[in-house]
């Protein structure tokens, strides 16, 4: 049985330090806060499969029209290790309109992008890691597509609040 009602409703981009990841998603790359809150309790205790309580901090926001929560686990990391692997969230992807001047601004901000800006297929990119490591990939789409959505459809798609 298929899920035909589903909607994209928030991406977890998991962070060491709250402050820190806010000074690159909200200050450099302009996430608009929505919402802060401390979490803990045995719901979340569940979720992380913590064998003790653990607690952290949540910010959410508006990035590029999606909804990004930034979620720190505080000073108790969850009783297990972490790494990447082949699946789970790869990178987060933002589209720009001039990808060249985003290079610029985020390597004046003192971020050092993993390479400069190069092509695939007429879609221009370069990738950044955010304070913990995380891979943004900032993207030019052809025609001014601000999705890959739009890019194969060609058809505009209204992501987020109207402005």
């Amino acid at each position: 049985m298929r899920l035909d009602d589903v909607s994209f409703c928030h991406l977890v981009v998991g962070v060491t330090d709250v402050d820190r990841a806010l000074a690159f998603y909200r200050d450099l790359l302009g996430m608009e806060v929505v919402f802060e809150t401390l979490i803990s309790g045995e719901p979340f205790d569940a979720v992380l499969h913590a064998k003790r309580k653990q607690e952290g901090r949540v910010v959410g926001g508006l990035l590029g029209g999606v909804m990004v929560e930034l979620l720190s686990l505080g000073t108790k990391p969850p009783d297990r290790t972490h790494r990447r692997s082949v699946t789970g969230v790869h990178n987060l992807s933002l589209s720009v309109p001039d990808l060249d001047d985003a290079h610029r601004r985020i390597t004046a901000a003192g971020y050092a992008p993993d390479q400069d800006p190069f092509e695939i297929g007429g879609v221009r990119m370069f990738f950044v890691k955010d304070p913990d490591g995380t891979p943004v990939e900032l993207i030019e789409l052809p025609g001014g597509a601000h999705s890959t959505y739009e890019m194969h459809r060609e058809v505009r798609l209204r992501l987020g609040p109207e402005r």
